[in-house]
């Protein structure tokens, strides 16, 4: 049965947001590393470049993963990267313990700068949630995250209206009068790493390719993650922009920006939304993991024991609240992201567009469909 356009086309993107906005801006400490360091102005640019590659590479992975059947990550990488592919499975790992450790942090930072309560109850509350869902499996993920992310853009709208309100001649400055460095090649780069190491989420998002009925589902829905998962951070980094440069300094600039505004209410429900996110980010990461051992199980003809999920997800987020507690949170996002960026270009983004651009574009033949399906 044809899934509706809103499934087909949209869902893909919001999942792909939710995937990503917990290590890629959620706290507010990403947009500064990456984006408001540069300047507000060169980082709108560098912010436009990250959107465009975004949904070049989203747009060639999922037509990629539709014209060969592929929706977990190692049977993707498999086809892309050949004998290769384990590089990748190793990389990707260490991003998830990393994205992990940066939630771990931001929530027990969260936790403490709300209530009087062991930081260490940030992590605990996270690690329960994140359970629950992978136990209940993907339509309960995708419900959650599809749901969730719509509450997260107008939660994030209603902030960019308060702080325009509030603060909206100091933003103003900011972005024409104040002085600040000049758009230049930083801008391109600093687009490009966020870019490099956020983009990678797309495996997390390969379960929904099923749904796609031809090429141009796939180029559209791609197309669309751009956007649809970095309007959100657009809204947030114009906020932020009120403040610069003191805001730059802040370990967590999503609490230093609610503070200034002074809405005690309004400060409770973004620490709720934001911890939600964490919680968005984890789960489908951790999910994409579990498909791809769950679908080694189906290769076996056998069924993924159902505890495991939770368990292995469970596993994975102790080990990254130690790495967390061991290096911080500016440290994690500072030199973690980076590093991820350069090698997540290597290994995925430079073969996604050559080599798999070209696996597109050429006739498939007979024989790669089988080689395939008996890959499956």
């Amino acid at each position: 049965m044809k899934k509706s356009f809103f499934t087909r086309l949209i869902i893909p993107g919001l999942i792909f947001q939710s995937a990503m906005i917990g290590g890629g801006y959620a706290t507010g400490r990403e947009l500064v590393e990456f984006f408001l360091q540069l300047g507000p102005r060169a980082g709108l640019v560098a912010m436009l470049v990250a959107t465009a590659l975004i949904s070049l590479v989203c747009a060639v992975a999922f037509e990629f993963a539709r014209r060969y059947s592929l929706y977990d990550y190692r049977v993707f990488f498999k086809q892309l990267l050949g004998p290769a592919w384990v590089l990748f499975e190793a990389a990707y790992l260490s991003l998830v313990l990393l994205v992990l450790s940066v939630l771990g942090a931001a929530s027990n930072e969260l936790v403490v700068a709300r209530f009087e309560i062991p930081a260490m109850s940030g992590s605990i509350v996270l690690m329960t949630a994140i359970g629950g869902l992978v136990f209940w499996g993907s339509k309960a993920i995708r419900n959650f995250l599809a749901a969730w992310s719509v509450l997260l853009y107008i939660t994030y709208g209603g902030l960019i209206v308060w702080s325009l309100l509030v603060f909206g001649g100091e933003i103003e400055r900011n972005l024409t009068t104040v002085d600040q460095p000049g758009i230049g090649l930083e801008s391109l780069q600093g687009g490009v790493i966020y870019a490099g190491y956020n983009v990678v989420v797309f495996t997390s998002v390969l379960f929904v390719v099923r749904h796609f009925t031809s090429r141009r589902d796939a180029l559209w829905a791609g197309a669309l993650c751009g956007p649809l998962s970095m309007i959100p951070g657009l809204l947030l980094l114009l906020a932020m922009t009120a403040h610069y440069p003191q805001v730059n300094e802040q370990s967590l600039p999503i609490n230093y920006l609610l503070n200034q505004l002074q809405t005690p209410a309004l400060l409770l429900l973004f620490q709720v939304v934001i911890f939600g996110t964490f919680i968005e980010t984890g789960t489908a990461l951790l999910h994409s993991v579990n498909e791809r051992i769950g679908n080694v199980y189906g290769e076996h003809s056998r069924e993924m024991p159902r505890a495991m999920r939770p368990a292995l997800s469970i596993g994975f987020l102790i080990v990254a609240i130690f790495v967390a507690d061991a290096v911080g949170i500016v440290s994690l996002i500072g030199r973690g992201y980076t590093y991820a960026t350069y090698l997540f270009l290597a290994i995925v983004v430079l073969p996604l567009l050559t080599r798999g651009l070209m696996m597109i574009l050429r006739p498939l033949e007979s024989a790669t469909v089988r080689a395939i399906n008996s890959n499956q």
